[in-house]
């Protein structure tokens, strides 16, 4: 669960908001994800960032929610959940 809390906060300090064709979050490891999150972020303006943190917490919170039981499980969860989604897939996923 603590991974979880860092992965959050990681991608929360990191917001953007994409085009379509735009840069996606690559999952595959913390390192990995972080780069991509800053790729992605890079030139949002600070609204656009502050409704992708919002996403991105409401979506993974959501994903760990349902895997509560099982830690390990849930961070894999939220890692698959964000795994190639662009920032407006991510947005959009939080409306759901």
């Amino acid at each position: 669960m603590k991974k979880i809390t860092y992965l959050l906060i990681a991608c929360a300090m990191t917001l953007l908001l994409t085009a379509c064709g735009a840069p996606t979050i690559d999952a595959s490891s913390e390192q990995a994800m972080q780069e991509s999150m800053e790729e992605i972020t890079k030139d949002m303006t600070e609204a656009e960032k502050t409704e992708f943190g919002m996403a991105i917490m409401a979506v993974s919170m959501k994903v760990a929610m349902s895997n509560m039981g099982n830690p390990e499980k849930a961070e894999e969860a939220v890692q698959d959940a964000l795994d190639g989604k662009t920032a407006e897939e991510i947005i959009e996923m939080s409306k759901e």
